[in-house]
């Protein structure tokens, strides 16, 4: 990669391995052959000619052997360190390193390949969850999970018994239910993409103390952001974290939500949130100095009008 030349592989035996130039067929006579020695059991080069005679320019591009597979063993640091590095961060750091511009789909497959072997592929984390349910609920006393899941059927529509899959799961941890009768009486709720193979949505609901420090009190993961969704998420968490009726709801109160407050009942009342309005606000008339009022206007009503965290 260094002077810009390639080779490809010519034979491969279990005994024996040679490789030549590319542009062999050009007259480059480039060539390796390496034999494995059965005393040492190491293999050994045999005959060596080189250097390079053909005539090449920058592969400013890609370059042949610089595949997501070397791309990835050398990204693994930086993934390890920084999960969510943007693919173009990394296609820039390869730049650096091999003075190659790679392509955006090499460069994000190598970062698949790197998340896969940290932290295991998607499918193999879905059938680790009952593992992480159960040590979570051993060392961390109070935890409290709720997992549905839902009949498997293959590919002929064939029922597969002792299979499911899943479909949602709501959870919450006993400290953040003894913290939340000390915050003030209001929660704010709102979900947010997964991204990755399985795109769900991550139901959240904070809290706010005295201090305006914020505290997560609750978390489903769901596969819409609709009423029956939110309903399983708000009927949860009434049932493990909110024992009282006086509460505000702040959202963008979408359809979905406002129609799960009103079908389960609790006597919650549903309110704006100021940061959903003023973003909805600049998206349609474009004016940073008007967002800015409103949100002024905003945060000088009264409670429980002007809460915005």
């Amino acid at each position: 990669m260094n002077i810009s030349v390639d080779y490809k592989v010519a034979v491969s035996k279990p005994t024996l391995y040679i490789g030549e130039c590319w542009k062999s067929g050009e007259g480059c006579n480039w060539r390796v052959r390496a034999a494995f020695i059965q005393n040492s059991q190491m293999w050994e080069i045999r005959k060596f000619v080189g250097p390079h005679t053909c005539t090449s320019t920058r592969m400013t591009e890609d370059h042949r052997k610089l595949d997501s597979k070397t791309i990835c063993t050398c990204i693994m640091p930086i993934v390890k360190d920084m999960p969510t590095i943007k693919v173009s961060v990394l296609i820039a750091e390869i730049q650096a390193r091999f003075q190659y511009q790679v392509s955006y789909r090499k460069a994000w497959i190598a970062k698949q390949m790197a998340m896969e072997q940290l932290y295991g592929d998607f499918d193999a984390s879905y059938n680790e969850l009952q593992g992480w349910i159960a040590a979570m609920q051993e060392y961390v006393p109070g935890t409290v999970i709720e997992l549905q899941t839902r009949p498997y059927y293959g590919p002929d529509d064939q029922l597969q018994l002792g299979k499911r899959i899943f479909h949602r799961m709501f959870w919450t941890f006993d400290p953040c239910v003894r913290a939340f009768p000390h915050c003030k009486p209001f929660v704010q709720v709102d979900g947010t993409w997964l991204y990755g193979k399985y795109t769900q949505i991550l139901l959240i609901a904070v809290a706010q103390d005295g201090n305006r420090n914020v505290l997560p009190i609750a978390f489903a993961i769901v596969d819409k952001e609709n009423m029956e969704s939110w309903e399983f998420f708000l009927t949860n968490l009434r049932r493990y974290v909110i024992s009282n009726d006086n509460i505000c709801i702040i959202s963008d109160r979408g359809k979905g939500l406002i129609a799960a407050i009103r079908r389960s009942g609790v006597p919650w009342r549903s309110v704006y949130c100021i940061r959903h309005i003023a973003a909805n606000f600049i998206r349609d008339y474009k004016n940073v100095d008007w967002k800015r009022q409103f949100v002024k206007i905003g945060k000088r009503l009264p409670y429980p009008f002007n809460i915005s965290f």
